[in-house]
């Protein structure tokens, strides 16, 4: 029996390579971030990234307008999907 010792998440996440934008595989060059991300997403400067909701501009009169109103608030990315934008090197 071998006693492991316990490794905090804090010390784990400081042995971590940083978070830079990733590279190709065969070229060792940075990957063009989307330019389609530029007009639907912005950085906040907390570094939460914002979007705004889809499904307003289509077919909008067999919406509530409840449902009008609550699509014209932003909301903002999950924090995974923030992860991976950040990784694909976007700045909104």
């Amino acid at each position: 029996l071998v006693q492991v010792r316990h490794v905090s998440s804090r010390d784990r996440r400081s042995r971590r390579k940083p978070t830079t934008p990733a590279t190709s595989k065969l070229k060792k060059t940075k990957i063009k971030p989307y330019s389609s991300y530029n007009s639907r997403f912005r950085t906040m400067n907390d570094g939460n990234i914002r979007r705004w909701r889809e499904g307003k501009n289509h077919n909008a009169h067999s919406k509530s307008k409840k449902s009008k109103r609550r699509l014209r608030q932003p909301a903002l990315v999950p924090a995974a999907y923030a992860k991976v934008m950040k990784k694909l090197n976007f700045y909104g």
